[in-house]
């Protein structure tokens, strides 16, 4: 018995065929019966069993025979849809043969526990690679650039962790190295002194790629960079209160800063109307000699007013020389100290802006005093001013490692002013902090990273601060649990309003030399190996 091409063309399950294979079978078997019985009886009716029957007579009658019954097993066969004489491996796994149990009638509802979930990837295709969903397993990528206008409004980026988290690993990856294969510009404020390269822990990669780091240092042989520098636009009547914030902070706002630095308070009316004074009479009297004025000219300002510029103002010499008497006492301290060789000149040579990676090493300057806010402040404001001035935006990244420095005091409303423009001047300004509560409460700083579209929260030991990135960033219930137990390497991922996800950052065999910043603490040579290579005694 065979059947049709079309029939193993176009076989189906035995459950959706109108009739069970059982029934098919039995009536089969009834056809063949009475196929037999009208075979029989057609051999009787055709033959006389008394009369001798002809040799081909008997094959005429035989022949007749089996023409009838290979009809009706065709007509068996057409009714017996999912017969087959030789078994058929691939319908026996269909049901066709072997014994299946019959279909139960559900819902749809009721059948969804049977359709396998298969999660979604966390980021889209467009932009850089950051690492695979810990979850998932999908791929991570995500841009600053990329992603502004569709799945965030604001390019900036904050990581928050405890030390030893590899924030700074994820921002020389994904914020340095991944930025520059795409023609970026990438600008780094290096916090991080490395004894054993003797500078901050960003030299080894701008010597990679061949770029001398600008360094400062307190007492000279540094780089100087002036905040009354004519690359910093000369707005004079811009105040620290503005209301609406057009273009970044200017010299006004800087000269403001540094003196409050200075005072350690706010400057009082009287205080800031002579130096208001004082600053313009230091940018006239410099004009005059054909010099470029700096914060030494602002400080003869101070002692020395010149009459016509009180006049203007409608106040006498004397007035003004005691108003702003304190603000210049401790002016000169600062700069004869604290910020001495910083800001007492003309901007250095080698501060510029180059075409891909440029890197201002800070790691000399002191933890404690003004110096390295005040840098790190007037290299955002001069960076600010520079990108304002171009004709053809170019996507730019500010890295600042060690942020906290720039949150706190008056300078921290210079660089909140600065990062409110991040989207004008196409900058993504990238700041590392280790708690949220090295910022104060009062600081600027605290609206600046509320607004991060981009948010990296790797491990916090503590639960109070844990509990204090669920509550700034708007996590989901638990997100602090999660934060709490994070491994190295991996942070809580959050993309604007979307929910976090646990991401894992992966680096090259080239990154990972790059971004190593343990070498000191791994480092395996002895004191008696080091006094027999300098051929000096070790100090203990």
């Amino acid at each position: 018995m065979t059947t049709t091409n079309n029939v193993k063309r176009f076989s189906l399950p035995w459950a959706v065929a109108r009739k069970s294979r059982r029934t098919l079978r039995t009536q089969a078997r009834a056809e063949q019966l009475t196929l037999d019985a009208a075979a029989a009886q057609t051999t009787a009716d055709g033959l006389d069993r008394n009369r001798p029957v002809s040799f081909s007579a008997a094959k005429k009658a035989e022949k007749k025979e089996a023409q009838r019954r290979e009809q009706a097993e065709s007509k068996a066969n057409a009714a017996t849809r999912w017969h087959h004489e030789r078994k058929w491996k691939f319908a026996s796994r269909l049901g066709f043969y072997d014994p299946a149990a019959p279909g139960v009638e559900s819902s749809t509802r009721q059948m969804e526990f049977s359709h396998m979930a298969i999660a979604s990837p966390p980021t889209s295709h467009r932009g850089l690679v950051f690492g695979v969903d810990a979850g998932s397993g999908w791929m991570i990528v995500h841009d600053p650039f990329t992603a502004y206008g569709d799945t965030i409004e604001s390019p900036n980026v904050c990581y928050i962790g405890d030390l030893g988290q590899a924030k700074s690993s994820a921002m020389k990856t994904w914020g340095v190295l991944r930025q520059l294969i795409l023609g970026r510009r990438v600008v780094v404020i290096d916090k991080k002194y490395q004894t054993d390269i003797g500078g901050g822990e960003y030299t080894p990669l701008a010597r990679k790629l061949e770029v001398a780091p600008v360094r400062f240092r307190i007492g000279g042989g540094g780089s100087r960079i002036n905040i009354l520098d004519p690359d910093i636009a000369a707005r004079l009547n811009e105040e620290a209160g503005d209301g609406e914030i057009s273009t970044p902070a200017g010299q006004s706002m800087l000269v403001r800063a540094v003196m409050e630095e200075a005072l350690r308070r706010p400057m009082s009316p009287k205080e800031g109307k002579a130096v208001r004074v004082a600053h313009r009479q230091a940018l006239a009297d410099a004009k005059a000699a054909g010099e470029i004025a700096h914060i030494g000219h602002i400080l003869k300002a101070l002692y020395a007013p010149a009459p016509e510029v009180a006049e203007a103002a409608g106040l006498t010499v004397d007035e003004l020389r005691e108003w702003g008497q304190d603000p210049a006492f401790e002016l000169e301290r600062m700069i004869e100290d604290d910020l001495a060789g910083l800001i007492d000149g003309p901007t250095s040579e080698n501060i510029r802006l180059n075409s891909g990676l440029t890197v201002f090493d800070v790691s000399l300057l002191p933890e404690d005093g003004p110096a390295l806010p005040i840098v790190m402040t007037i290299i955002n404001t001069w960076l600010a001013n520079t990108l304002y001035r171009q004709s053809t935006p170019v996507p730019t990244t500010l890295l600042i490692e060690e942020a906290w420095h720039t949150v706190q005091g008056s300078v921290a409303t210079v660089t909140r002013r600065n990062t409110k423009l991040s989207r004008a001047l196409s900058l993504s300004c990238q700041f590392a902090f280790h708690h949220i509560s090295d910022i104060p409460e009062d600081s600027p700083a605290i609206a600046m990273l509320k607004e991060c579209g981009t948010v990296l929260l790797y491990k916090q030991q503590k639960t109070a601060d844990a509990l204090a990135c669920e509550q700034m960033f708007n996590l989901p219930p638990g997100s602090a649990d999660v934060i709490s137990r994070l491994v190295k390497g991996t942070c809580l991922f959050k993309i604007g309003s979307h929910d976090p996800f646990e991401a894992i950052h992966i680096r090259s065999p080239l990154e990972i030399e790059l971004t190593d910043t343990d070498s000191a603490m791994k480092s395996a040579s002895t004191i008696a190996v080091n006094e027999e290579l300098t051929g000096m005694e070790v100090p203990a």
